[in-house]
């Protein structure tokens, strides 16, 4: 039995715009993960099933990191900055748009891509996890208890009737973004509808085996060496905060030739440390500062990112953007994991 409240109304209404719409477009979030990834592929895969006449395209805002290069169907994106106009055109034409795994259309990013989605004409469906959804959707799908997107997407394919329709491949996408959402069912919402999931797409084809070896196995030598690089010279911990923090600048990256896909998985080693629940990795970007968090326990690291840099998440994993400098963004970091810890309530400036 599913675990959500699903409105007979609103699936009715879900399944007749998929029937009823020939031009589809759907969108992940800017820089997209195993989740953002894998729901939009296999979201696309069972409109496709279910309405075998339309046009389906997923609109990537990003290239995709290597890290994910092998995931199944990658050769159906479309990615923006890549195919900037040709984009812009799906959009313009699209009667149906799908947004998965962001709560705000501002999540896109590129100014011209925010513009184009925003002011399409066609009805806006949102499926996604995260708290505090943004209004204005046609249909909204939003779970905070949900553990990933990919398990949202799987929860619709059995209701609205699609189970027969999720392939090996569709199944081996689901899973991965259920995998690398939950740390590897390591962070919180392990409901046992979860595992009930897990088992169910292991029995439709997911190839288990050859995502985690691909998660884990396969990494290029620069991101070990840049891996080495951190916990000797970029780790800083607070014991008396039991928590830690890495800082990576541009410079830094540009000197290894690393990518922000090489960072991935980082801002977790910390956690190993007996004595520490809780980790910001903070990385100079382009144009902003982008910081990771993630916890044990019942740490609330969405907290930390919420009251200090208006972000969010889940209990053990979160993410925020800073306008600003890193040194900046750490003292709001150490200011907040204070507070938290300071029974008096302390305020940060």
């Amino acid at each position: 039995m599913s675990k959500y409240i699903w409105s007979d109304q609103d699936l009715a209404k879900l399944k007749q715009l998929i029937l009823e719409r020939d031009k589809i477009v759907i969108f992940p979030h800017t820089g997209p993960d195993g989740d953002a990834l894998g729901s939009t592929l296999a979201w696309a895969g069972l409109l496709r099933s279910a309405h075998p006449g339309a046009s389906v395209h997923v609109i990537s805002p990003d290239p995709i990191e290597s890290y994910l290069a092998w995931l199944p169907a990658l050769d159906e994106l479309v990615i923006f900055p890549l195919e900037e106009e040709r984009s812009l055109q799906l959009i313009a034409e699209a009667d149906l748009i799908f947004h998965l795994d962001h709560n705000q259309i501002s999540r896109l990013r590129y100014p011209r891509l925010v513009e184009a989605a925003t002011s399409a004409q066609a009805p806006r469906v949102l499926i996604d996890h995260h708290l505090y959804p943004e209004a204005g959707f046609d249909l909204t799908f939003s779970y905070a208890d949900a553990s990933a997107t990919s398990e949202l997407i799987h929860a619709l394919a059995l209701v609205l009737g699609w189970r027969s329709a999720i392939t090996p491949d569709l199944a081996t996408l689901l899973l991965t973004g259920i995998i690398t959402d939950t740390g590897r069912f390591m962070y919180s919402h392990l409901s046992p509808e979860l595992f009930v999931t897990t088992s169910d797409l292991l029995a439709l084809g997911a190839d288990y085996s050859h995502v985690i070896d691909r998660l884990s196995y396969h990494n290029p030598e620069v991101q070990i060496r840049l891996q080495g690089y951190v916990l000797d010279q970029k780790l800083e911990l607070y014991p008396e905060l039991r928590a830690a923090c890495i800082t990576l600048t541009q410079e830094e990256l540009r000197r290894f030739g690393a990518s922000k896909g090489d960072t991935e998985g980082l801002v977790n080693i910390p956690l190993t440390i007996e004595g520490i629940d809780c980790c910001c990795f903070i990385r100079e970007d382009k144009s902003q500062i982008k910081l990771s968090f993630r916890s044990t326990g019942d740490f609330p690291v969405n907290r930390i990112a919420s009251e200090g840099f208006g972000g969010g998440g889940h209990l053990n994993a979160a993410g925020a953007e800073h306008q600003g400098t890193i040194e900046e963004a750490k003292n709001i970091y150490l200011c907040q994991l204070r507070r938290f810890n300071d029974s008096t309530g302390s305020t940060c400036s």
